[in-house]
């Protein structure tokens, strides 16, 4: 009886660990697309605030992208716009990713981050036309396409 308890509880432990790191279910019909261990969306369709963008992320799942690698950021560029990202510094006075992940990568443009008059709290992705890109905090107020991430997926919208 001993030996069938303790099976039971390796089988569960077994099941519990394995199940951990499940690879993502991207909602493709919505636009979703998946990278990595991670689903992505770009809303290039409407421009919002850094804000507004992160609630739309919110309320669709995920949260502004936290950009963890250059290759991620090589995968989020948008061809059209410069893009939000889940980078700010609204509560703490260090940068810190919107979905509270680590800031493990950093890509600052020049003289980045500069804090404009004192409040430029929010990041953007900066797209150059020969295709490399870099970020620049702005202001949070200013209206661009979002990027996306959800669980983990995440969303770009526009900047």
């Amino acid at each position: 009886s001993d030996n069938f308890i303790i099976i039971i509880i390796i089988i569960i432990i077994v099941a519990v660990c394995s199940n951990s790191n499940p690879t993502p279910q991207c909602d493709t019909a919505n636009g979703w697309e998946q990278y990595g261990s991670n689903c992505y969306k770009l809303n290039s369709q409407l421009r919002k605030s850094w804000i507004a963008a992160r609630t739309d992320c919110v309320m669709e799942g995920g949260d502004l992208v936290s950009i963890q690698s250059a290759a991620e950021q090589q995968y989020v560029i948008s061809p059209t716009s410069d893009v939000w990202i889940g980078l700010n510094d609204l509560e703490f006075s260090d940068y810190l990713w919107s979905d509270g992940s680590a800031l493990s990568h950093t890509n600052w443009g020049p003289g980045e981050p500069n804090d404009h008059a004192g409040r430029e709290n929010c990041v953007e992705l900066v797209t150059t036309q020969n295709g490399s890109s870099y970020w620049n905090d702005i202001f949070c107020d200013c209206h661009k396409p979002q990027s996306e991430s959800t669980g983990p997926l995440f969303a770009l919208f526009l900047a």
